[in-house]
């Protein structure tokens, strides 16, 4: 009868060793006192360096190696170094849009201005990279052509090729004396010689513009307007989409889910756009619920927002919502228009563990988007509020997860919940990483939280050693959880590491296609032990 009742335990033993392998090895003096410097992969065996300390000027780098089989088994620890590479220092040049200025009669305006910044970078053999070392020059400029035109700006976002900062895609307006035409929009273009090229925005009578963001896989910019009060139909919005040369795109006029669409993300998968959103009861204009969405930086605006224009709508949008909705635009149309009631979430709602709450109407962050292969479509992200940690204004915090579940037509199936372990103040004003995961048949998704733990202190012994002050930093370990996506359901969440060891910032974690695995790499608190745990998404 013994052997019979330990077997089923045995099972489920194996299954999670096989799932989760974990790894610990105890660092040596040197590695310690240094930091860790690289990690590579070689046949999925990782080698991880350390910079030690030790060598004197104009002699080789040091460094320590720890070698691990595809296992995460340990191979042996090996001392190297490298010539230290010497290179001449050099000179870049940005520049950046903003509005407004740091002065107190300019702080509040919406102007747009041009701004140049000169760099001397110098080589760093630790970070084996160029570091800025010193600001030459930081002014303000003016464009060669702009044919003495005062633009209100709204939005800026810079095309980098290589490394070196090429063009400025900037949406600007013109203030118009004739409030019924409303403001003139325009797409501008400021090359590296800041010749600005100047391409009107397509719309018809006074609008306000809804959203405007850049997508990741394109870095195509996308837009969103409404009419303002008195311009037609309240809920006939617009959908634009430039190349972040400015090139025009796309164009669609489609009717919103609500005259008030406040957007709140936007994503590209698979060739197509998607927009998360949410409105209130109202059938009012867009404009007269919320306000402009404008995230340009203003250098002197420090009351919360980019800028005053992106504070109102910061502080609008704080209003709690009555439906949730989610937009798919596939080249020039619009697939569909989804409305879900947020009061239905409650039944809808299905937890894993202790702690979770159901989603009800807030503001949130949206921190993955992710489109499974039957094409349904999971979000997840965390409400946001303030809290006052004593230093003055302020400071935003990260508080409930959000996860939800739409169908093919953009209709809520399911919310999943899970509580936050940390919810101490240290913690809340860091955002925590979430990623999805396909299991290897396509039938299951893994949610991936990396939970954030907020520590006082020293990042690292070289840290300490360096003399500067303690600080407020975050450190994440992960959690792991299993959604059966035609059950609607969601396993228990597993911690790895037992929360004694954290994920570094800069090398978190490895993936394995071929095995659907992720070796997650961290430290003990003390950055004594080195910590491999590989977690296979079956």
């Amino acid at each position: 009868m013994k052997k019979i009742s330990l077997l089923p335990l045995l099972l489920l033993l194996i299954a999670t060793q096989i799932k989760a392998q974990e790894t610990v090895k105890e660092l040596s003096k040197q590695a310690y006192k240094g930091y860790l410097y690289d990690v590579k992969n070689t046949n999925n065996a990782l080698s991880i360096t350390y910079k030690i300390p030790g060598e004197k000027k104009n002699s080789d780098a040091l460094f320590e190696t720890y070698s691990f089989d595809a296992a995460n088994k340990f191979v042996k620890v090996e001392n190297t170094n490298l010539a230290k590479e010497e290179k001449p220092d050099v000179t870049v040049t940005q520049f950046y849009a903003y509005v407004g200025g740091t002065s107190s009669f300019d702080v509040l305006s919406m102007k747009l201005k041009l701004s140049r910044k000169e760099l001397l970078k110098s080589w760093s053999h630790e970070k084996q990279a160029y570091i800025v070392s010193k600001v030459l020059q930081n002014e303000a400029i003016k464009p060669k052509n702009d044919n003495g035109k005062t633009y209100k700006g709204y939005a800026s976002f810079v095309t980098e090729t290589q490394g070196t900062q090429d063009d400025l895609f900037i949406l600007a307006a013109n203030d118009n004396k004739d409030k019924k035409l409303g403001n003139q929009y325009y797409v501008l273009n400021v090359n590296s010689s800041l010749e600005v090229k100047e391409t009107p925005v397509d719309l018809a009578g006074a609008q306000t513009l809804v959203y405007c963001d850049q997508l990741q896989e394109s870095n195509d910019i996308a837009m969103v307007f409404a009419p303002e009060k008195g311009n037609g139909d309240a809920s006939s919005y617009t959908y634009f989409r430039y190349s972040q040369k400015g090139e025009f795109k796309t164009k669609v006029a489609f009717k919103s889910p609500s005259t008030n669409l406040l957007i709140m993300n936007v994503n590209e998968a698979m060739g197509s756009v998607y927009f998360c959103g949410t409105s209130t009861k109202s059938t009012d204009a867009y404009g007269e619920v919320f306000s402009e969405h404008a995230s340009i930086y203003n250098p002197g605006f420090t009351q919360g927002g980019e800028n005053k224009v992106d504070m109102k709508w910061q502080k609008n949008a704080e209003e709690k919502m009555s439906s949730f909705h989610l937009l798919k635009f596939t080249g020039n149309q619009l697939d569909f228009a989804s409305t879900a009631a947020i009061d239905a979430f409650k039944s809808k709602f299905v937890a894993s563990g202790k702690g979770a709450s159901v989603y009800k109407g807030n503001k949130f962050i949206v921190e993955r988007f992710f489109v499974t292969p039957n094409q349904e479509y999971l979000i997840a992200g965390q409400l946001t509020g303030s809290v006052n940690m004593g230093m003055g204004n302020p400071v935003k915090t990260y508080e409930d997860l959000v996860c939800l579940y739409f169908d093919k037509a953009g209709q809520l199936k399911t919310q999943f919940g899970v509580g936050k372990l940390n919810n101490d103040k240290k913690s809340e004003i860091f955002d925590m990483l979430q990623d999805f995961r396909l299991s290897k048949d396509g039938k299951s998704v893994y949610w991936e939280i990396k939970e954030v733990k907020g520590v006082k202190g020293y990042q690292s012994f070289l840290s300490a050693y360096s003399g500067g002050s303690p600080s407020l930093y975050a450190v994440y370990f992960p959690r792991i959880a299993k959604i059966d996506l035609a059950a609607n359901t969601i396993s228990e969440f597993k911690t790895l590491g037992d929360e004694n060891y954290y994920l570094r910032k800069d090398f978190q974690s490895y993936f394995n296609k071929a095995e659907n695995s992720v070796t997650y790499i961290g430290h003990d608190e003390d950055f004594k032990k080195l910590w491999l745990a590989k977690y296979v998404f079956e």
